[in-house]
């Protein structure tokens, strides 16, 4: 089949998009992504090895009644835009990943006739998903409650989200390749930004002790240079990195994670079980980071401090408290665990010929 994938704006409606593609690419399918100029796609999709073109589309503003208007301006020039796509690439199908990318494309699928699939990949669907749920062929979700939030429709399915994680090593052989000695705690924030994590994380470096266990502290490259310079202790119980290439095995060595809430970094804490301490990210979509953040809290696989709630003191207390509480945690692991979650991309596929042959 030639189908079109629509993803764009954050790499949590790209990095699904561009694994349904890699495996629709496998078993022989031709993908062409449409997204805008504007959004990470720009810079993902081609270095993911796909084809891209780009189309008009624009979020929607609240606020402004004017830009509400451009919005849709843009959004009637994008569902031309996709028809002519449809026309020359003599597209099969349409799938989109949420976000205001996926609008026109599904509007110009559902006008042509040709099938139709949002995969949703937040326990909060946004906007285009919720506007959009009853009228596309299917809708893949990744979180139970997303199906709740949808109205259980027929056509609404628990697929999961699509990773790379396989979890293929256990915990002691993870800690035995990577030479941990202690119980760690693996932190790491968010592609859209993690300013007060790692002001805390500063403090809680310099100014508090850390003995009984190891840091592994992701910075990511942006912000490595700045954070080093601020640290003024040398903890050998600290490692500081500027990204972690092996994060399957780094996450699979760990025992408790403190990181943000987006929806690719939930599902693989439940791949792995490894309980977590969520900040969720505030300004995110309709603060959807938390509504993932409870699919975890509602389990009692993990706890949510909100990023206004946030200081060295109430995180550090918190770490402290679990890694002491060996039983607490073993309990946190296990309900973390989610083993349907590694099968989210047989279950994306299984939907994608079905909803094809119909």
């Amino acid at each position: 089949m030639n189908i079109i994938i629509a993803a764009g704006g954050t790499g949590g409606h790209i990095t699904p998009g561009i694994a349904i593609a890699n495996r629709l690419k496998e078993e022989g399918h031709k993908i062409l992504f449409v997204g805008t100029k504007g959004g990470m796609e720009v810079d993902l999709v081609p270095k993911a090895g796909f084809d891209i073109k780009y189309i008009h589309a624009q979020g929607i503003r609240n606020k402004s009644i004017i830009k509400n208007i451009k919005t849709v301006t843009e959004l009637m020039k994008g569902i031309g835009d996709v028809k002519k796509i449809i026309a020359e690439e003599k597209i099969d199908m349409i799938i989109g990943t949420g976000g205001y990318v996926t609008a026109p494309a599904m509007i110009a699928g559902i006008q042509k006739k040709i099938p139709t699939l949002i995969h949703e990949s937040n326990a909060l669907p946004g906007k285009t998903t919720r506007w959009l749920s009853k009228k596309v062929s299917s809708v893949a979700v990744g979180f139970e409650a997303a199906r709740e939030n949808l109205g259980n429709g027929k056509n609404i399915v628990y697929t999961g989200n699509p990773t790379k994680l396989a979890n293929a090593i256990t915990k002691e052989e993870a800690k035995k390749k990577l030479n941990f000695t202690k119980p760690v705690v693996l932190v790491f924030g968010g592609s859209q930004g993690a300013k007060r994590l790692n002001e805390t994380m500063i403090d809680i470096i310099n100014n508090k002790t850390i003995e009984d266990y190891e840091i592994i502290y992701a910075t990511g490259p942006k912000h490595y240079d700045s954070i080093i310079e601020q640290i003024k202790t040398n903890n050998p119980n600290v490692k500081i990195e500027k990204y972690i290439y092996n994060m399957e095995e780094v996450m699979t060595a760990s025992d408790l994670a403190v990181c943000r809430s987006g929806a690719l970094t939930v599902t693989e804490l439940g791949i792995v079980g490894l309980p977590a301490i969520l900040i969720p990210f505030p300004y995110a979509a309709e603060n959807h980071q938390f509504f993932n953040a409870k699919t975890i809290e509602d389990t009692n696989a993990g706890i949510i401090i909100e990023e206004k709630d946030l200081t060295s003191d109430i995180l550090k207390d918190k770490i402290d408290e679990l890694m002491k509480d060996k039983a607490k945690l073993a309990d946190m692991a296990s309900k973390a665990k989610k083993e349907e979650m590694k099968d989210a991309m047989d279950k994306i596929m299984a939907l994608i010929n079905n909803i094809s042959k119909k």
